[in-house]
């Protein structure tokens, strides 16, 4: 089996805890701010391949990354 990441699975308890509270907040602001950076263009696509839904896919993908580094970086 393959496993990728090093998160460790959090188990159900029956008490709250503060920590676990927080960490899952952080999490939700860094997916929320993951989403606002990512610029997907909206809209139907037809694709004549699979090939070159990919393409466009990662020309997306790549145009985020460089377009979160400028914000970071200038």
């Amino acid at each position: 089996m393959k496993v990728a990441g090093m998160r460790k699975e959090r188990t159900i308890t029956l008490h709250a805890d503060g920590a676990l509270l927080r960490e899952g907040a952080l999490f939700n602001t860094e997916i929320q701010k993951m989403q606002s950076t990512f610029r997907f263009p909206r809209g139907v696509f037809h694709y004549k391949t699979h090939e070159e839904a990919d393409r466009h896919m990662m020309d997306c993908v790549v145009d985020s990354m460089v377009a979160v580094q400028k914000i970071r970086y200038g």
